[in-house]
This record gives structure tokens, sequence and C-alpha cells, in this order.
């Protein structure tokens, strides 16, 4: 049996018995595809700069016309929570009243004129622990965007009023849903009560493995909660539990100012080594928030002299 010829087994040379205008009608080809390429891809360049430059204007027009709808330059004002507040602008981030659009307002609306009215829902600002510092400058916030993990004393601190605001005793309603809690099927929502308190803290966590969640495998939390010297329930703390790096680790106070008959809710998130202070942090933060407040007379004083 003869072996087939080596030349019936090779793939065909697709230019192979190709003349000159062959080759040159293929080339002609491929630069039309190249050259319909690049006019695309200058059409999409043209668009996204029209487009950019859309939203330059946009952007500058809406900034003028949030400047123009506060009376008080350098200042946010409004209502919040039943007390009329004057805010400085670097420490009233992403501030919102209601009826504003959030983050995606209609292109032709603009912020209305604001006054001490004007509800206030949610702000927010950063101030350093223990020496009340915030950033009020520039060098202030690079300072904090240099802080290492290890050494950062800056509390985040969030204010909700208004439609955000979840009502007075919202402190007692979510201690008893804890309670409830602790014969829920799933093991991540059961929490136990401490015998032991710490830093003057009642304790919840969920039991240990195997019955809960390994805290080396899953980000857990645990529960406190802080009194005051009557006994009255004045504070939240919730924890992560990240085993392998404690300045990882994040709480979250929450407390009300009700007791002030006003409907606010702040929230003070730091690293977990500053939960020992969570008695300093809390009349730190209420402090600044209270600071805001404004004497309408003073308002109508300026208004009368200007008549």
């Amino acid at each position: 049996m003869t072996r087939p010829e080596k030349d019936e087994h090779k793939l065909a040379d697709p230019s192979a018995g190709e003349g000159p205008h062959d080759v040159d009608k293929r080339r002609r080809r491929k630069g039309r595809w190249l050259l319909l390429l690049m006019v695309l891809v200058f059409l999409a360049l043209a668009a996204f700069t029209v487009r950019w430059g859309q939203f330059g204007h946009r952007s500058n027009a809406l900034s003028a016309a949030y400047n123009a709808s506060q009376p008080y330059a350098g200042f946010a004002i409004g209502d919040l929570g039943g007390m009329p507040v004057k805010v400085p602008r670097h420490l009233a981030e992403l501030l919102e009243y209601d009826g504003d659009p959030g983050w995606a307002p209609a292109p032709d609306w603009l912020p209305p004129v604001r006054t001490f009215e004007s509800k206030i829902n949610s702000f927010g600002f950063y101030v350093r622990f223990p020496d009340g510092a915030t950033l009020d400058s520039r060098e202030r916030r690079e300072e904090k965007r240099l802080t290492p993990p290890w050494e950062d004393r800056w509390i985040d601190v969030g204010v909700a009023s208004s439609k955000h605001y979840p009502g007075h005793g919202f402190l007692h309603r979510y201690k008893q849903s804890i309670l409830k809690n602790r014969d829920h099927a799933s093991a991540l929502f059961r929490y136990h009560p401490q015998t032991q308190k710490e830093f003057g803290l009642e304790i919840y966590k969920l039991a240990p493995p195997p019955e809960g969640p390994d805290p080396m495998k899953l980000i857990i939390h645990e529960e406190y909660f802080g009194r005051d010297a009557t006994d009255r329930l004045v504070t939240n703390i919730r924890c992560t539990v990240i085993r392998a790096d404690i300045n990882r680790s994040t709480c979250s106070q929450v407390w009300s100012l009700e007791d002030r008959d006003l409907r606010i809710q702040l929230t003070a998130q730091y690293r977990r080594p500053l939960l020992e202070h969570w008695r300093e942090i809390q009349p730190m933060v209420t402090q600044i928030v209270l600071g805001f407040r404004h004497d309408l007379r003073h308002s109508e004083s300026a208004l009368s002299a200007l008549r």
C-alpha cells in the first residue's frame, strides 16, 4: 500500500495564484475598513467632548444655583429636626433637603432659595477625637488623607432628620427587636446577652461556632447598648468583628436628640479601638450639632437694618 502524497494533505495557500491586481484589491479593502474605524473613533471622541462640555456647563450652572440658593455665603440654612440652623459649608457635606431630587436631578432642576423653614433631612461631616478638629481647610483634609489607619482618630458623623428620622424611641424599638430575634431560625440574627459589660456597655453577641458563624470566614457584628447615670438607654453601638486586623474593625454609634425635643438622629462611625471613649464621643458630636442653632431674632435684626 503506497503512502499518500504530502501535497494532498497540504492546505492551499490563499494567496497562491493571485496576481498583483488581486493583492492590491485586498489591500484597498483593508484600508477602507481601517478608515471606517478611524472615522467611528473620531465621531465617538467628538460626541464625548460635546457631552463633557454640556456636563461641565450644567455642573457650573448648578453650582452657581446652589450658591445663590443660600442667603448666607459659606453657610447652609434650614430647619433641622425643629431647630433653625446655620451650618458652615465644610460641616454640611452632601446636605439634602426634603424635595431635593437626590443624585440624579432633572436637567432643568434648580434648587429653590432656602429659608430657615426648609427641611433638612441629611448631611455629614468629619470631626477628630479628642480635639474636635474639623476639615475646615485644604491642609486639614490632606492631613486626614495621610493619617495611617492605626492612628486614625477621625469620626465620620451622619445627621438624619425630617423624613429620614426613625421616630422617637427608636433605640428601645431596636433593642426589643434584638431580644425577639433570639429565637430566629438563622444563627446570624440570634444575639445573646453577655454577663460581663465592656466599657460600661451591655453586650449582645452571636453564638460562637459551631452554632454561630465563624468570624474567620464572615464579617460579623456585635451589638452594644449604653445607659446614662439614670439608667436611661442613650445609645446603640454596632461593631464589626475582623479578627485579622482590629484597625479594620469599625463601630457605628447611634443616638437621638429626642431628650431635647429635637427629631434628630446622630451616627458616629470610628475605628473599634476608640470604642472605650463612647461616653466622650457622644457629647462632643452632640454639642457640635447643637452649635448649628441659629437665633432667628438675629436674622430679623439684620433684615430691619437693611430696610
